[in-house]
């Protein structure tokens, strides 16, 4: 009974490690005149999400570009008369809600990928819709969000020029 135990434990974590692969980090600075804004980053944690984030970030950038959207799963990020906005898109999100990247990677790698990326930014914006900050997209964008704004969202480029 001993040797089904563990691998069974090891069976259950393995998924819990794999979905993993973005964090959120939120900051302050406190000054002397007191904390200004809070500042949200989105990025993808270890080296393989880092190199599939910097692809599939080179592909977006192209695509918006060209004056195609991208779809970030109930997020839609295009250029409307010169500028970046972002704006609810899939209300349920799933797969098709999911611009992928012509990359030599499993389409289950990148849902997933994808789809951890899409809660996070939910999350991320809630949580600056009830504080005001900044939310970066590590090497793609930035948004700047007042307390209680509602989408959509002004952004701009990070980390790459028009």
């Amino acid at each position: 009974m001993r040797r089904g135990g563990p691998s069974f434990l090891i069976l259950l974590l393995l998924p819990l490690a794999h979905a993993q692969e973005w964090r959120l980090t939120r900051s302050q600075s406190l000054t002397q005149e007191g904390a200004t804004a809070w500042r949200y980053t989105l990025s993808p944690v270890g080296k393989e999400a880092r190199e599939l984030w910097q692809r599939l970030a080179l592909q977006y950038q192209d695509h918006l570009r060209a004056g195609y959207r991208v779809d970030l799963g109930s997020w839609r990020l295009y250029f409307l008369g010169g500028r970046l906005r972002l704006e609810p898109h899939c209300p349920k999100v799933n797969p098709a809600c999911l611009t992928f990247g012509a990359l030599p990677v499993e389409k289950a790698v990148q849902d997933r990928f994808l789809l951890e990326l899409s809660t996070l930014l939910d999350q991320a914006l809630a949580q600056a819709r009830a504080t005001g900050g900044t939310l970066t997209l590590s090497g793609f964008f930035r948004v700047e969000v007042k307390r209680g704004q509602a989408p959509p969202y002004p952004a701009r480029p990070s980390g790459w020029a028009l």
